[in-house]
C-alpha cells in the first residue's frame, strides 16, 4: 500500500514537475506570442500606411501620366501655331510688299504726290522705258518730273493688273514684285482721246525701319488702242468721226428742216466764222459772219426765205462717183481737231409766199468745208470755221425731169368693187375705209342713174403740190385719195339716192387730229396719174382718238390730206361712269365720252368705232331733246347670251348707253354708224332685249355690211344691246 502511495506520490511529484515545467513553457510561449502579436500589429499598421502611400503614389503617377499627355498635345499645338504664325508672318510681309506697290499705282491714279511718295524709299530709283515720259529718275526727279508731267497731262486715270502680281522673297526683308499693269488715261487737253498704257513692271520692296518701301521701279511701257483691250470697242478715230459728222449733218438737216436759228447754230463756237461765198438768191449777202449772233442772222434769213427745203450731203469724186462726206480727225493729248468736207451739198429751196422770187424753187449746191475743235471745257466739239461756197444750178440737173411745176398725182394704191345699189359696199385702201350705203346709185354726166357700177378708192403720191392758201400755210400736203365711178374722177359724176339727191359715202381714215383735207379737182385722170387741177375748198371731218370720219363726199374728185402742227379738230372727251346690269347682261368693260351732238364725234372703244353724225339729237323717254350727252359703249361677256340659231356662236356682246342708260325708249335723230374690226366671214348681228314671252333673248336680226375683217351697221338709233355672232368652226 505504502509502495502504492509512494508510487502515487512519485507520480504526483513527477506530474507537478511536469506541470511546472509546462506552465513555465506556457508562460514563456505566451509572452513570445504577445510580443509577436504586437509586432504583427505594428507591421500591419506599417503595411496599411505603406499601402496608403502606395495608392497615393499610384494616383499621382496616373495624374502625372495624364499631364504628360496634355503637355505633349499642347506642345504639338504650339508647334503648329508656331508654323502657322511663321507662315502668316511671311504672307504678311509679302502682302505688305504688294500693298506698297498697289498703293503706288493707286496714288498715280489719284494724281496726288502725297499718295505716292510715302511708299518710296529715300534711295528710290526708277527706270522708265517706252511710255509715258521715259528716263532714269531718283526720288526727287521722279516726283518733280515724272509725276508732275503725268498729273498735268492726264485728268482721269484708271488702272488694273492683267494678272495677279508675282511676289518673290529675295532676302529676309526684301521682296521683288513683278506684274503687267494697264492704265486708262484721258488727256486734260483732250479728254475724249482715251489712251491705254500697258506697263511690264519689276519693283523692289524692302522693309526699312519696320515699313515696306519701294527702292526700285523698272517700267517698260507701250501704248495700246482701246479696241485692243476692250473687245468690240471701236477705234477712237471712228468714234470721234461719227460725232463730228453728226454735228455737221445736224446743221445741214437744220437748214433743211428750217429749224430755229439758235438750233442750227448750236454747234458753232462763240467766235466761229461762217464764210459765205459764191452765188445765192439776192436776199443773202456773201461775206464773213463772225460770232454766234451774226451766224444766227444768216440762218434766220434762210429760215424766213424758204418755206420748204430738201437737202442731202455728199462728196463727188473727180470721176463723178458720189460718196459720203469725208472726215479727218486728229487726236493728240495736246488737243483735237477735225475737218469735214461735203463738196456737193444740194439744197432745193421753195421760196416762201410773200418773199421776193415766190414761187421760185432754187437748186443751190454748196461746197461745205467745216473745221472743228474739241472744247474740253464744254466737253463738246465746236465748229471754229465753216466755208459755205454756193452756186445755183438748173433744178432739172438734180430732179431728172421730175415735175416741180405742174401738180401731178401718181397712183400708189387702189381698191375697186362692183357696187349693187341694193347692197352697198365696203372698200379698203391703206388707212382708208369707204362705205357705200345700200340704196346708193351712180349718177352719170348725162343725168341718168345706174344701180350697178364700178366704184374705186384710189390713193396718190404728190408732186408740185403746195399748201392750199396763204391763210393755211401751216398745213403740209402729205398724200391724196379719190373716188372714181366707172374709172372716172370728175365732179360730173355723183353718188345719189333713189330720188337723185346726194347720198355721200362714209369715209373713215385712221389719222391723228392734226390732219384735215382739201378738195381738189379740175385736172385729168389717165388711169395711172391725175394731172393738173387746183384746190377748191376745205373739208369738214368728224374727229375721234386716232381716227377721222367724213360723211359728205358724194362726187368722185380728189382730196388732199394736210398735216398741221396743231390739232384741227377735237375728239370727244372721255368721262367715267359705272355701267349697270341690263337685260340679263353683266358689264365687263365700258368706254364713255361726252359728245356734242351738234358737231358730232367718233367714239373709239376697243375694236369698235361709233360715229355720232353732226346734228344728232337724242329724245329721252320723257320727250326731252338732248344735244350734249354721255355716250357709252358697254361690253358684256358672250357667255351671258345663247346662240341665236344653229351654227352661229356669240362672239361680241355690246350695247350703247345714253347718260348710262341702256334702253329701247331713247331714240337718236340720226343713225349711229357702227364699225367693228372683227373676223367677218359669216358674221351676223342681232338685237338683244325683252322678248314677247317676257324673257331676255334675240328680238331682231340686224342688217350689216361685211368687208375684209370689218363689219358695219348703218341703222342703229337706240342705245340697246347687240350680239355679233360668227359661224361655228
Amino acid at each position: 500500500m505504502e509502495g502504492k502511495v509512494v508510487a502515487l506520490v512519485g507520480v504526483i511529484v513527477i506530474l507537478l514537475i511536469v506541470a511546472a515545467i509546462g506552465f513555465y513553457e506556457y508562460s514563456s510561449t505566451s509572452s513570445s506570442y504577445s510580443s509577436l502579436s504586437s509586432s504583427y500589429s505594428s507591421l500591419s499598421s506599417s503595411y496599411a500606411s505603406l499601402n496608403s502611400s502606395y495608392s497615393s503614389l499610384v494616383a499621382q503617377l496616373q495624374k502625372a501620366q495624364q499631364n504628360e499627355s496634355t503637355y505633349m498635345k499642347e506642345a504639338e499645338n504650339y508647334s503648329k501655331l508656331y508654323m502657322m504664325y511663321k507662315s502668316l508672318y511671311n504672307q504678311n510681309a509679302e502682302g505688305a510688299a504688294l500693298d506698297a506697290v498697289l498703293e503706288l499705282y493707286d496714288g498715280i491714279s489719284i494724281e496726288n504726290p502725297n499718295d505716292v511718295l510715302p511708299y518710296l524709299a529715300q534711295n528710290f530709283t526708277a527706270k522708265i522705258e517706252g511710255v509715258p515720259f521715259p528716263g532714269t529718275y531718283n526720288l526727287e526727279s521722279f516726283n518733280n518730273t515724272w509725276l508732275a508731267d503725268f498729273f498735268s497731262t492726264y485728268e482721269t486715270v484708271y488702272f488694273y493688273t492683267t494678272a495677279l502680281p508675282t511676289i518673290t522673297q529675295i532676302s529676309h526683308n526684301t521682296y521683288e514684285v513683278t506684274d503687267v499693269v494697264q492704265f486708262f488715261v484721258a488727256p486734260t487737253n483732250d479728254p475724249i482721246y482715251l489712251q491705254v498704257f500697258n506697263a511690264s513692271n519689276t519693283i523692289i520692296v524692302q522693309e526699312i525701319n519696320g515699313k515696306m518701301e519701294i527702292t526700285s521701279l523698272t517700267w517698260i511701257g507701250n501704248e495700246l488702242p482701246p479696241s485692243a483691250v476692250i473687245a468690240g470697242y471701236p477705234s477712237q478715230h471712228t468714234l470721234e468721226s461719227n460725232v463730228v459728222l453728226s454735228e455737221v449733218l445736224s446743221e445741214i438737216n437744220g437748214l433743211g428742216g428750217e429749224f430755229n436759228p439758235t438750233t442750227i447754230a448750236q454747234n458753232f463756237a462763240p467766235n466761229a466764222v461762217l464764210e459765205v461765198t459764191g452765188q445765192l438768191p439776192p436776199v443773202f449777202t456773201p461775206g464773213n459772219y463772225t460770232g454766234i449772233s451774226k451766224i444766227e442772222s444768216f440762218f434766220f434769213t434762210w429760215d424766213s426765205y424758204f418755206i420748204f427745203v430738201a437737202e442731202y450731203s455728199q462728196n463727188l469724186l473727180p470721176n463723178g462717183t458720189a460718196v459720203p462726206p469725208s472726215v479727218s480727225v486728229q487726236l493728240s493729248p495736246s488737243g483735237t481737231m477735225a475737218v469735214v468736207v461735203a463738196n456737193v451739198t444740194p439744197f432745193i429751196g421753195f421760196v416762201n409766199q410773200g418773199e421776193p422770187g415766190f414761187p421760185n424753187i432754187y437748186d443751190i449746191h454748196v461746197n461745205l468745208v467745216t473745221y472743228l475743235q474739241y472744247n474740253s471745257t464744254t466737253a463738246s466739239w465746236q465748229i471754229e470755221k465753216q466755208i459755205f461756197n454756193a452756186k445755183m444750178i438748173p433744178i432739172l440737173q438734180d430732179t431728172l425731169y421730175y415735175n416741180l411745176n405742174m401738180p401731178l398725182f401718181k397712183v400708189i394704191g387702189e381698191d375697186t368693187v362692183t357696187v349693187n345699189a341694193s347692197q352697198g359696199a365696203i372698200l379698203q385702201e391703206g388707212n382708208i375705209v369707204t362705205v357705200i350705203k345700200p340704196g346708193t346709185y351712180a349718177m352719170l354726166p348725162n343725168g341718168s342713174m345706174v344701180s350697178i357700177y364700178n366704184f374705186s378708192l384710189i390713193t396718190f403720191s404728190l408732186q408740185a403740190v403746195m399748201p392750199p392758201a396763204q391763210d393755211f400755210f401751216n398745213l403740209t400736203p402729205t398724200y391724196a385719195f379719190a373716188f372714181a365711178i366707172n374709172g372716172q374722177i370728175s365732179p360730173k359724176y355723183a353718188l345719189v339716192n333713189a330720188s337723185g339727191s346726194p347720198d355721200p359715202a362714209i369715209t373713215i381714215v385712221y389719222a391723228p387730229d392734226t390732219w384735215t383735207s382739201w378738195t381738189w379737182f379740175g385736172g385729168t385722170f389717165n388711169g395711172t396719174a391725175y394731172i393738173g387741177g387746183s384746190y377748191k375748198f376745205a373739208d369738214h371731218w368728224i374727229y375721234g382718238n386716232g381716227v377721222i370720219v367724213n360723211n359728205q363726199f358724194f362726187k368722185p374728185v380728189l382730196w388732199i390730206f394736210e398735216s398741221s402742227c396743231e390739232p384741227v379738230g377735237m375728239p370727244p372727251t372721255p368721262v367715267s361712269v359705272t355701267p349697270k346690269q341690263v337685260f340679263g347682261l353683266s358689264p365687263i368693260a365700258d368706254y364713255t365720252y361726252e359728245v356734242n351732238g351738234i358737231t358730232g364725234g367718233v367714239v373709239v372703244a376697243g375694236n369698235i368705232l361709233v360715229v355720232i353724225q353732226p346734228g344728232t339729237t337724242i329724245t329721252t323717254p320723257s320727250g326731252t331733246t338732248l344735244t350734249t350727252f354721255n355716250f357709252s359703249v358697254v361690253f358684256y361677256a358672250p357667255q351671258n347670251v345663247t346662240a341665236p340659231e344653229p351654227g352661229q356662236v356669240p362672239f361680241l356682246v355690246f350695247a350703247y348707253a345714253i347718260n348710262n342708260c341702256v334702253s329701247f325708249h331713247y331714240v337718236a335723230s340720226k343713225p349711229f354708224i357702227t364699225v367693228i374690226m372683227t373676223p367677218s366671214c359669216g358674221a351676223n348681228m342681232w338685237t338683244w332685249g325683252l322678248t314677247k314671252s317676257g324673257t331676255y333673248g334675240y328680238v331682231l336680226h340686224d342688217p350689216i355690211l361685211i368687208g375684209k375683217g370689218i363689219v358695219i351697221n348703218l341703222t342703229f338709233v337706240r342705245p340697246v344691246p347687240w350680239v355679233l355672232t360668227l359661224p361655228l368652226m
